[in-house]
């Protein structure tokens, strides 16, 4: 069922890019600072649209990355304090029989 909504969600997609790809076929102007060219609007609108996918996955990986530090960090802690207080525990425990 997955696979089938998978499939019918890529091809509504293809269907939209393609509608767009016939839509938007004129030539447009872009300006650098070095210099200018031309292109179809329909290749400015996706590599601008790639381009901001690029930069918020980058964001996104940078933000996997840190947290997977302080979950590391956190376990470490845990296990430190884990320790602690099992050592409490048989120090409590000896005490006790005494």
């Amino acid at each position: 069922m997955k696979g089938q909504l998978n499939l019918l969600l890529a091809l509504v997609l293809a269907l939209v890019i393609a509608l767009m790809a016939v839509a938007n076929v004129e030539q447009v102007t872009i300006h650098y600072l070095a210099g200018e060219t031309r292109l179809p609007l329909i290749v400015v609108i996706f590599g601008s649209a790639i381009v901001g996918g690029l930069v918020v996955g980058m964001l996104g990986w940078v933000r996997l990355f840190s947290l997977q530090r302080r979950l590391k960090a956190a376990e470490k802690k845990n296990e430190e304090l884990a320790a602690l207080l099992e050592q409490t525990e048989r120090l409590d425990t000896a005490a006790a029989k005494e």
